[in-house]
This record gives C-alpha cells, sequence and structure tokens, in this order.
C-alpha cells in the first residue's frame, strides 16, 4: 500500500506546473494610439501656472513652430528651435525641443532637451513626464521612475503618468504596487489596452485569476492580433487547471497566424495532456517553421511533456528539431538537450545503452550535475542497482536545482527497500525544501507503518 501511494503521489508532487508569464513590455501600437498621441501632443500647450514664464520673444518663436508643425513641417520647427539664440537659457523652448526630437525618434538628444529643461526649472512638471517617456521607450525602467514619481509629486493626475508607473512598477514585480497605479489610469482612460493588460497581469501574480481572464477577454477582443495577450490568457487558465479553456485562448491568434513558435509549441503541449497528439504533430513542425524559433526553455518543457506521456513519435521529432536547429555556442542547452535525449531512450526502452552512455558521459564531465544524477539513478534502481542508484542520489541532493527531486526519488528507493527510517529521514529533507500536504500525509502513513511493525 506504502509502495502504491508513493507512486500515485509523484506527478503530483514533480509534474509540469505552469508559472506565470514574464511581464508584458509596451507593445508597439501604444506609442500610435490616440490616448497617447493626444497626452502626448498636449504638452506642448503652455501651463502659465506651474511652468516657467514665456517671455513676448520665446512666445514669438513658439508660435512659429505651431504654424510649422500644422503643415508636417517639425524638421523645420526643430531648426527653428535648435537656430534660436535664445534656446541656451529657455526652458520652455528647450522643453519643445525635447517634444519634436522625441516625435523624431532621436530619444537621446530628447532626454537631453528635457534635463536642460529641468535644470532651468526644477518644477516644470510636464518636462519631468516626459523625460520618462524617453527614457521608458529606451527601455529602461528604473532611469524612468525618478522623474515620473516626481512627475506625480509635482501634480500630475494624468491617466497615461499613472499607467506608465503601473508599468515600472509591474516590470520590478512590484504587484500590488502596479495594481494601484493601473487602477488609477483606467478611471481617467478607461478603454486603454495597454492598461487593462497591465492590471490583468497584476491579477494573475496577486492569485485573482477570474477578474484577470475577464480583463484579458476584452484586451483579446479590442486586439486579435496581438498573440501576446492569449499567451498570457493561456497561462493563467493553466494555472487554473482549464487546459481546454487554454487551448481556445490560443485557437484563434493560430487561426489568425499570429501566434509565435512558443506559443505554437505550448499548444502542441496542451493537446498532448488533453490525449490529442496527432493534433500536437503539425504544431510542432509549423513551431519550427516560424521565424524567431521557439525559445530553449519552451522547447524542453514541451519534450520533457512529451516524455512524460510516453508520446514516442513526438518526444523523437521534437528532439530532432531541436538539434537541428540549436545554436552552435549554446554548449548549457546542448547539454539539456542530451539529458533529454537519454531520458527518451531510457523511458521509451529503444536505446537504453545509448541513453545510459550518454548519461555516464554527462556526469563525468559535469560532477556537480544534479539532473542527470537522478535521472541515471532512477535507471539503476530499476535494474536492481540499489546502492549505486543511492550514492548517485545523495550527490544529486547536493545540487540546489535537483535537490527535492534527489530526496524524493531516495524515499522511493528505500520503501522499496523496506527501510522505511531512513525513507523518513529522505522525506524529511524533501519536505525541508517545499511543503507538501501529500508529503506531510505519506510521511504519517510510514511513521504508523514503523509503528505497527514494533
Amino acid at each position: 500500500m506504502i509502495r502504491l501511494l508513493l507512486c500515485f503521489l509523484l506527478p503530483s508532487v514533480l509534474g509540469t506546473v505552469a508559472m506565470a508569464a514574464e511581464p508584458l513590455p509596451l507593445s508597439a501600437p501604444f506609442w500610435r494610439e490616440p490616448a497617447f498621441l493626444k497626452a502626448f501632443t498636449g504638452s506642448y500647450e503652455i501651463e502659465s501656472r506651474i511652468e516657467p514664464t514665456v517671455t513676448s520673444a520665446e512666445s514669438e518663436i513658439l508660435v512659429q513652430v505651431q504654424k510649422l508643425m500644422a503643415t508636417e513641417k517639425r524638421a523645420e520647427a526643430l531648426r527653428l528651435l535648435e537656430q534660436s539664440a535664445l534656446l541656451p537659457n529657455s526652458a520652455a523652448l528647450q522643453f519643445n525641443r525635447g517634444n519634436l526630437l522625441f516625435e523624431e525618434g532621436k530619444l537621446e538628444n530628447a532626454i537631453t532637451a528635457y534635463e536642460a529643461a529641468i535644470k532651468m526649472y526644477p518644477s516644470f512638471r510636464r518636462a519631468h513626464r516626459n523625460l520618462a517617456l524617453s527614457i521608458l521607450r529606451k527601455d529602461s525602467v528604473s532611469k524612468a521612475l525618478p522623474p515620473l514619481l516626481e512627475a506625480i509629486r509635482l501634480g500630475d493626475q494624468d491617466g497615461l503618468t499613472y499607467g506608465l508607473l503601473g508599468y515600472c512598477r509591474l516590470q520590478e514585480e512590484r504587484w500590488a504596487s502596479a495594481l494601484q497605479a493601473y487602477r488609477m489610469a483606467l478611471l481617467m482612460e478607461p478603454d486603454s489596452v495597454e492598461w487593462k493588460s497591465g492590471l490583468a497581469q497584476c491579477l494573475q501574480h496577486l492569485d485573482q485569476d477570474e477578474e484577470a481572464v475577464a480583463l484579458l477577454d476584452e484586451v483579446i477582443e479590442a486586439r486579435p492580433d496581438q498573440a501576446s495577450y492569449a499567451m498570457v490568457q493561456a497561462g493563467i487558465y493553466m494555472s487554473m487547471d482549464r487546459h481546454e479553456s487554454a487551448i481556445a485562448a490560443l485557437d484563434l491568434p493560430r487561426r489568425l497566424g499570429t501566434l509565435d513558435g512558443e506559443g505554437l509549441l505550448l499548444l502542441a503541449e496542451l493537446h498532448l495532456r488533453a490525449g490529442r497528439e496527432h493534433l500536437s504533430i503539425p504544431l510542432v513542425t509549423a513551431a519550427f517553421a516560424r521565424s524567431p524559433l521557439p525559445p530553449p526553455a519552451r522547447i524542453l518543457a514541451t519534450l520533457r511533456s512529451a516524455t512524460n506521456l510516453a508520446a514516442w513519435p513526438l518526444a523523437r521529432d521534437l528532439e530532432k528539431q531541436a538539434f537541428l536547429h540549436a545554436p552552435a555556442d549554446s554548449s548549457a542547452y546542448r547539454v539539456d538537450l542530451l539529458r533529454e535525449q537519454a531520458r527518451i531512450d531510457l523511458a521509451s526502452g529503444e536505446n537504453v545503452e545509448r541513453g545510459l552512455k550518454t548519461l555516464r558521459e554527462l556526469v563525468a564531465a559535469r560532477p556537480d550535475d544534479g539532473a542527470s544524477l537522478v535521472i541515471l539513478g532512477q535507471q539503476l534502481a530499476k535494474t536492481g542497482a540499489g546502492e549505486e542508484a543511492e550514492l548517485l542520489f545523495l550527490r544529486a541532493a547536493k545540487s540546489e536545482e535537483a535537490a527535492f527531486e534527489a530526496w524524493f526519488e531516495l524515499v522511493r528507493l528505500r520503501v522499496e527497500q523496506r527501510r522505511y527510517e531512513a525513507a523518513i529521514a529522505a522525506l524529511d529533507n524533501a519536505l525541508g525544501i517545499r511543503k507538501s500536504e501529500d508529503l506531510s500525509r505519506y510521511r504519517e502513513a510510514l511513521a504508523g507503518l514503523i509503528d505497527a511493525a514494533k
């Protein structure tokens, strides 16, 4: 009974877990959305209560700039500002120069202009906000945060500003702070797809999955061609054990042709888990036909699932494609692939000799390779070489990444050998790494068995 219980426990303890997705970057459409353009172009308007007073000479230049911009002559407007003798001492002109440079995509120069404006007039609120915008567009979240917070301290209550604050906090993985900022942004810009997406990601990380899914439905309806949102939603459904809903979320971008290689492999894995291997195989082929190729982490995750589910044709196809497309300089990735190939060789029984040879070579080259030590130990335990297997598991337990699985395998081995007290000692080590109600109950069962035998 103890042995049977352990066999049932193993998949639930060591099975694949759906992880929360990395925070999404600001999407390309964000910088072209009407709400953003309205907020940004509005910054050309002078707010005399909180900004530097504009002299008549400065005003004359700004009027000329406005006329040139009205006829789409931005280059001439920029040249007019940069040739003005007033520019070095005018916060207002530097600010407008920064705006024009930002629109031209000359972000470094825009940052310099905004910083010059702020140096001349430290409480220039819009200059702080637009400086943060320029820095963010260069993907530097940490540097954008101080001017953004300064703009808010100076009284900026704009939806764009709070939305960007939410984005910065999201990238810092400060979920609760990001949530509050996004909620403020949506009060002022309730239809913003970007802020809804950010809010949904915060809710996901705060375990408010139902609300996150509902928000993402609105986001996907607005941007069905942006597969990244479907990927986030699929990840949430997976964490809720709603795999068919995850499949449905990914199927729309698949039909639209916008699902990338990573998404196609995830969809293949989901179909595989649902017992539809015949649908997984063409998805794998399509995934490796895309550019860029699926990332190594997704390839390995799908390959492991195929091996765990004994889907040998799919596993072999994935293995072949992965080796074929592996970058020449990716030594760590190739080690992972060799290890997975060995797992397939051993689990399928198709090439046990090669599998053992590969694992021994990996362990010889990297004595601290905990994952390879565990797999090799598992195979030796199956063939009755329990003493050697135990030594391998003990070596693997010194590896942080493989320690839990190594202790768990020692529990299994010692139970098979009816060494129940030693099994409990290994189980305590496993529980010290990762708490589990199932394992705690299993420990009680083992202890009861020992007491009954006394």
